[in-house]
């Protein structure tokens, strides 16, 4: 009768393991994960935000090239023991602008490499946020199928346990293994539990890498067979100049030779270009006239104190070789994360192939071996063997096409595929 009740105990959890996900309130493709991702997820929109912040500041930084113009129009009162107080009026127009600078140039310089770079920049966020998003989406895909999985071992257990009562019952079984094959059941109702659980973080987990909130259930719809891929190794030499991580370090070097040019600039000369043209009187509308033109030439000789110029051009020149040697390092790291992550994806690939064929073979085993113990041929223990083999290559081919599947959003991470496609 303890048998009888621990039957029934593992029935009412079977039960209470059903999903409550009959109304969710989001069904997704990986297209429509994407798109939705594309809109709302932050670090996608804050990576935009400072690419566009990045392009208006060199926009805003090519006016240096512009005259630089200025009205003015005021009034003043004066007086004095010896003479009666009187309104002074002025207007005037002026404008000036540089001839020659330097540092101006390299600043619009500096400023257009800040823009590349923070191009390259969101390209790599939008590349990681595709790897999250995916990440995120796979695992939901997994996590769908194993609470499947995890049932239909919960059925297998629980009809064993229902044979191995009966059987005990009839005197045909020992009570050893009718109680064994109760407390499997019994465990494979709380695995049911514990995927449902894994079930709901993986749905919080994707609602977070598409930046939604007030959704408090999604389902993704996808396949969850091994992906195929391939990565040439004219990918590889491609991804070295064009990768959003090599150009976002080809951005620095190029921003550190900027500023090393524009270290020896301070010594350089300027030349300056000025003109007004003004009225002055007692009235608002004065009709005194007068005008100036001029040009400026000045050369710095200890600007910022006697040894910044040297010290500057030396600190700055040592930023550019830990620079070139930065961007070295980051070409060097690519190819070889590259050929590694894509050797990873192959054996990954082949071992959840190879595990896909175990599984079917494991499972026409066990159909076989149900029918031998039911016929006598076979023991309960070979029976329970070959049952455990099926039950972990279920499992365990999950795994495999899983990690196959995260091999491959790493790459693609790599090569800077984006959550725009």
């Amino acid at each position: 009768m303890n048998i009888l009740k621990t039957f029934l105990m593992i029935a009412a959890l079977a039960l209470a393991a059903c999903p409550a996900a009959a109304g969710q309130d989001l069904a997704l493709t990986w297209d429509e994960a994407r798109k939705l991702a594309l809109q709302h997820n932050p670090s996608v929109k804050a990576a935009l935000a400072s690419m566009e912040q990045a392009g208006s500041s060199y926009l805003a930084s090519l006016n240096s090239y512009f005259p630089s113009v200025s009205v003015s129009h005021g009034v003043s009162r004066s007086g004095g023991d010896l003479r009666d107080p009187s309104n002074s009026w002025s207007a005037s127009i002026s404008a000036s602008e540089d001839l020659l600078n330097l540092r101006t140039v390299s600043t619009v310089k500096s400023s257009r490499i800040s823009k590349e770079k923070a191009e390259a920049d969101y390209l790599a966020a939008s590349a990681s946020a595709r790897q999250a998003l995916t990440g995120a989406f796979t695992d939901l895909l997994f996590a769908q199928r194993r609470v499947d999985v995890q049932k239909k071992i919960l059925n297998i257990r629980v009809e064993n346990a229902k044979l191995l009562q009966l059987k005990y019952e009839s005197g045909m079984e020992s009570k050893g293994n009718a109680l064994y094959t109760a407390a499997l059941a019994e465990n494979a109702a709380v695995s049911v539990r514990k995927a449902e659980r894994q079930l709901t973080a993986a749905q919080r987990a994707l609602l977070e890498a598409i930046g939604l909130e007030g959704v408090r259930q999604v389902k993704a719809l996808g396949d969850i067979s091994v992906p195929s891929y391939s990565l040439a190794d004219s990918e590889v030499e491609n991804a070295l100049e064009q990768s959003p991580r090599i150009v976002s370090a080809k951005k620095t070097l190029e921003a550190a030779k900027e500023r090393a040019a524009s270290a020896r600039y301070y010594a350089y000369p300027t030349l300056r270009a000025s003109g007004s043209y003004g009225w002055t009187g007692d009235s608002e509308f004065p009709e005194n006239k007068s005008w100036s033109m001029g040009l400026s030439l000045s050369l710095p000789l200890f600007s910022g104190g006697p040894t910044y110029y040297f010290n500057n051009l030396s600190a700055n020149k040592k930023a550019l070789t830990a620079a070139e040697e930065n961007y070295r390092a980051a070409r060097i790291s690519l190819a070889a994360s590259l050929r590694t992550g894509y050797e990873d994806y192959q054996s990954s690939a082949e071992t959840a192939l190879a595990s896909a064929s175990l599984l079917r073979a494991n499972e026409e085993r066990y159909k076989e071996a149900q029918i031998k113990y039911m016929a006598g041929k076979i023991s309960f223990l070979d029976l329970e063997n070959v049952e455990q083999n099926f039950v972990d290559s279920d499992l365990n081919q999950l795994d495999y096409a899983r990690t196959a599947h995260s091999r491959k959003a790493s790459l693609e991470q790599l090569l800077g595929v984006g959550v725009e496609k």
